[in-house]
């Protein structure tokens, strides 16, 4: 006999506890979906406290248990606790928001508060969907190899527009996994091997401050590895990226750190050179997006309290048809994006991620998955529109259904509008990879070599030090993003210790960088000449790292002076930022804005040259900010400092053109 106040639910076989204030959120929050409504700041009343939330919750009503542990969550978050840790719950009535956004997200809201307490998100089920799982208590991360399993398959078996393999390469050395169970594995040289089953996962981790030398391989440990390599020398990163492949039967597995020989510069630079073919020729990539190092596993980071899981799945009637909406519950603090998880935060990854047709990462609440087909994740594995949010991966379909080439294409000829989609995107890429860290600077330019590599199959010219030579002078308008400028920020800007590349390129700082143009809207016209771009390399890869580098370039060059003025314009709050002045006609004019590079390197006096126009209907002149470098050469050389910008017509007017060589 149900309590008093409760109805039963059915749904298919199963059937659930709702109270009524529940019930009739069937028909008010939960029916916007069927509507097809997707904005709605109206809110539904529910319960009149959250002691009577709780004491519905242990009645038995599904829903309410699900909104209170949400609330509960919210208040850990937040610090909302008594002397014994448990939650305080805001006075006032519950409310439920309608729904805001194609994600499902409805709010939390109790009282007259301004802030939402906690979220729900309702998406509806197809018809067709079968979990793979057989209750919704299922283990999150049984749950989580279930899923990994199915999606993985259905790509392969459903998905054309999904790169298969190159059936053609094989790794240098791969992980045999051996049997379920097996406490050892063994390293294999696939040079001359015969494969009945090329299938391989490629993992992608963070591997901390602690890696253990057992679970590296070096040249005097190869041959032992080649026999075997105990569970036990693992991490429990490497332990779980060997028993997922087991569990899928694949036969091998590919770690950065036990296929490359870590103490040999020439291997190091050879397998580097062939990271593109590891990670786009991968089955698929296990990403263990929530671990900062290989203690913490291959796995969702569930504490018990903080994870979504377990779901409920309501039955909705509209339309005179009835659909099936699954319903999960956060915290107020909620964000379903990669981008708060560690491995996010470094450097190699980013290229790991775009290169991998299919990728499961282990998140810290969740399972999300990206195939050039489909993202979605553990709580809406059929498709979830809020599994990948801001950073879209470079290779998949655009918001207006514009793609690149795929990686597996050969070289190919773009349109003009796709040559500036590339672009774009090469531009944009290298914004997001310069907020990431590297325990080694001098891997920037490796680090995303595979990328690069891809690039260049559909960019014409040459590539130098982070740069593609046919997107022309944009490329060289970058700019410093600090905290104060940028949030997403996270320090100021230094050099690296040791030389990188030459100062005109990004990768010769450690720092956050951005350009101001946004096609197709922003109009480009470059009002200097390119002469000629020269870069040397270390070993025999251009795409790797360079031992020098110098662009010749010939444009109008002016002296001008530098000064700090608290909020002057173009500033935006820039600490390396300061006002530019030009004597003009007797008289110092204010002409400009410069953002210095590095903020200890601000400096009186530069020289600006004066680069492009960018903008529409009004554009600035953008130009380089250059001081003279004392050396014994004939010719004018110099070094960026920093990126000009003015609206000042006059001073460009009276400067001479002049040829520079920039180092």
């Amino acid at each position: 006999m149900l309590p008093k106040g409760m109805s039963t639910v059915s749904q298919g076989a199963e059937a659930m506890s709702l109270c009524l204030y529940c019930v009739s959120l069937r028909g008010t929050a939960f029916s916007e979906a069927v509507e097809k409504i997707s904005y709605n700041m109206g809110r539904y009343p529910h319960q009149p406290s959250c002691a009577d939330l709780i004491e519905s919750a242990a009645q038995g009503c599904a829903l309410c248990q699900l909104i209170l542990d949400a609330l509960s969550r919210d208040c850990r978050k937040t610090g909302q606790l008594d002397a014994d840790g448990k939650p305080i719950y805001p006075p006032g009535e519950l409310s439920i928001g309608g729904v805001v956004g194609p994600a499902g997200q409805r709010w939390i809201w109790i009282g007259n508060s301004p802030n939402a307490s906690g979220a729900l998100r309702a998406i509806e089920i197809p018809r067709d969907w079968k979990d793979p799982w057989s209750h919704e208590r299922e283990d999150i991360n049984e749950a989580a190899l279930l899923m990994v399993d199915k999606w993985v398959r259905t790509c392969h078996e459903t998905h054309p527009d999904c790169p298969r393999p190159d059936e053609e390469f094989m790794p240098t050395r791969l992980i045999e996994v051996g049997p379920a169970g097996a406490e050892k594995v063994r390293l294999i040289s696939s040079r001359g091997m015969e494969f009945h089953d090329r299938r391989y996962i490629a993992l992608s981790h963070c591997w901390g401050l602690n890696m253990p030398h057992c679970a590296q391989t070096f040249r005097e440990t190869l041959k032992e590895h080649l026999e075997k390599i105990p569970l036990s020398n693992l991490t429990k990163t490497f332990v779980d990226a060997i028993k997922i492949p087991r569990r899928l039967q694949v036969p091998y597995v590919w770690i950065d750190s036990l296929c490359i020989l870590q103490n040999s510069r020439e291997d190091w630079e050879t397998e580097a050179a062939q990271m593109a073919h590891v990670y786009s020729n991968a089955f698929v990539t296990l990403a263990a997006s929530a671990s900062s190092d290989g203690t913490q596993g291959c796995r969702i980071h569930n504490d018990g309290s903080e994870s979504f899981w377990p779901y409920i799945d309501i039955p909705v009637i509209g339309n005179r048809e009835q659909k099936c909406y699954r319903v999960f519950g956060w915290s107020n603090r909620w964000n379903p994006t990669l981008e708060d998880d560690a491995l996010q935060t470094r450097g190699w990854t980013l290229q790991e991620r775009e290169l991998s047709p299919r990728i499961a990462h282990f998140s810290n609440d969740t399972l999300i998955w990206e195939c050039r087909t489909l993202r979605a994740s553990l709580n809406y594995p059929w498709q979830d529109p809020a599994a990948v949010i801001g950073h879209r991966r470079v290779f998949d379909t655009d918001s207006v259904g514009r793609k690149l080439p795929g990686i597996s294409q050969s070289t190919v000829e773009l349109t003009e509008e796709k040559k500036l989609l590339a672009a774009a995107e090469w531009l944009r890429l290298v914004k997001l990879y310069s907020r990431r860290c590297l325990t080694k600077q001098t891997d920037v330019l490796p680090a995303i070599s595979g990328v690069a590599r891809i690039f260049s199959r559909f960019t014409q010219g040459a590539y130098c030090a982070g740069l593609f030579e046919s997107h022309g002078i944009i490329s060289l308008l970058w700019a410093v993003d600090n905290p104060t400028k940028d949030k997403t920020v996270s320090k100021t800007s230094s050099r690296p210790t040791q030389y990188t590349a030459p100062s005109w390129s990004w990768a010769s700082l450690i720092g956050a960088v951005s350009w101001s143009w946004y096609p197709p809207q922003d109009r480009i016209e470059s009002i200097v000449t390119i002469h000629n771009i020269v870069v040397t390399p270390t070993g025999g890869d251009h795409f790797a790292q360079l031992r020098d580098g110098s662009l010749r370039m010939g444009g109008k060059l002016r002296k001008l002076r530098t000064r700090h003025i608290e909020h002057a314009y173009g500033s935006s709050g820039d600490p390396a930022g300061r006002a530019l002045f030009a004597t003009i006609n007797g008289n110092e004019k204010n002409v400009g804005w410069i953002t210095f590079d590095i903020l200890d390197e601000a400096c009186e006096f530069i020289y600006c040259l004066a680069c492009a126009r960018i903008g529409f209907p009004w554009p600035q002149v953008y130009g380089l900010a250059l001081l003279p470098v004392d050396n014994d050469s004939s010719e004018s050389r110099y070094r960026r400092v920093g990126r000009v910008r003015t609206a000042e017509k006059t001073w460009l007017e009276e400067s001479p053109v002049t040829e520079v060589v920039i180092i």
